[in-house]
């Protein structure tokens, strides 16, 4: 069956505690010198997973720099690259927290990085300015099943990016996926409130899959695929985050800063792209306050204030989203 859209108000909600992700997700290595065999994978499975093709020592600095934060944090020591859980309150809210500013930036942005980024995308790639660090306790929290592309809208051509900086085993909840299921549209029911639940029946149960995942794999998650973090059933913090590149000649989103706005309109500071006035109307997805939570339109002059950072998206002279932005 064809999903283009669902509307279902009595439908049951899926949970994460439905999924069971028996199956294995597949290595990509060996496709990755041939572009069009790799992005056929992709298409087809609705995910990319690259086993060990980050450069080490950028990695392992990226995973110093989110321990020395959950160190802060009281959640674990900043010189044990294992992570394990030293028992710290953990109050949730932190994944876009100014804490781990420039963590994910810096580590896509290295020279080997972007290389293995390119031959994805099949072309030189940028950071979309959108980022959310996870420094996730035992018996933490778990990101509901749901579609990226869904809350980004108008974003053409970027691929979401998951990258664990310490050991993730199956224990430890990492990513799970709906396998193929990047074919039908979007699953989210609109006919509830956000986050708009996907149904219980709309995603096969055989068609989950997860695997142990190690620091320098890079698992690549199609814009339409269902996925979920598991639970974390270890001793360990699972340190990971998620983003996403794009196209670095051709961006569809971009970090600016607003300059001034209207009822309808908002004019940003786009650095080397100048001065952009844009039309804002009931269809623009405004998350100017909060990345997670869609802002009405009405009253869009009175809480979106000059000198913000957001994620820019727009179609012609339209913004398409406006988003608080995360920038690495």
């Amino acid at each position: 069956m064809s999903v283009a859209t669902l509307s279902r108000p009595d439908a049951e909600d899926i949970k994460v505690t439905d999924v069971r992700p028996d199956r294995e997700l597949e290595s990509c290595n060996h496709l990755l010198e041939d572009h069009d065999a790799l992005e056929r994978f992709y298409q087809d499975n609705g995910y990319i997973l690259l086993r060990g093709v980050f450069d080490p020592a950028a990695v392992a600095e990226a995973r110093d720099a989110m321990l020395k934060v959950a160190e802060k944090l009281g959640l674990a020591r900043a010189d044990d690259p294992e992570g394990k859980y030293i028992g710290g309150a953990f109050d949730g809210g932190m994944e876009e927290s100014d804490l781990y500013s420039g963590i994910a930036a810096k580590l896509i942005e290295h020279p080997a990085n972007l290389a293995v980024m390119e031959k994805v995308l099949g072309e030189p790639a940028c950071a979309v300015p959108i980022v959310q660090y996870r420094t996730y306790p035992p018996n933490g929290p778990t990101t509901v099943v749901h579609q990226d592309g869904f809350y980004s809208p108008g974003i053409q051509d970027y691929k979401p990016v998951w990258i664990t900086l310490t050991p993730c085993t199956r224990e430890m909840g990492g990513l799970a996926l709906a396998v193929g299921q990047n074919k039908r549209g979007f699953f989210h029911n609109t006919a509830k409130p956000a986050p708009y639940p996907i149904p219980r029946d709309a995603i096969p149960d055989d068609a989950w899959a997860t695997t142990d995942y190690m620091p320098g794999d890079v698992l690549i998650v199609n814009p339409y695929t269902p996925h979920c973090g598991m639970p974390n059933h270890s001793d360990r913090l699972r340190i990971s985050f998620d983003s996403r590149v794009q196209s670095a000649s051709n961006p569809s989103a971009i970090a600016a800063t607003v300059t001034a706005v209207t009822p309808d309109s908002i004019t940003v500071d786009a650095g080397a792209r100048g001065t952009i006035t844009l039309k804002v109307d009931e269809g623009t997805f405004i998350r100017v306050l909060h990345p997670g939570k869609r802002e009405p339109f009405e009253g869009f002059a009175d809480y979106t204030r000059p000198g913000m950072r957001l994620v820019v998206v727009r179609d012609g002279d339209r913004a398409v989203m406006l988003r608080k932005a995360s920038e690495g």
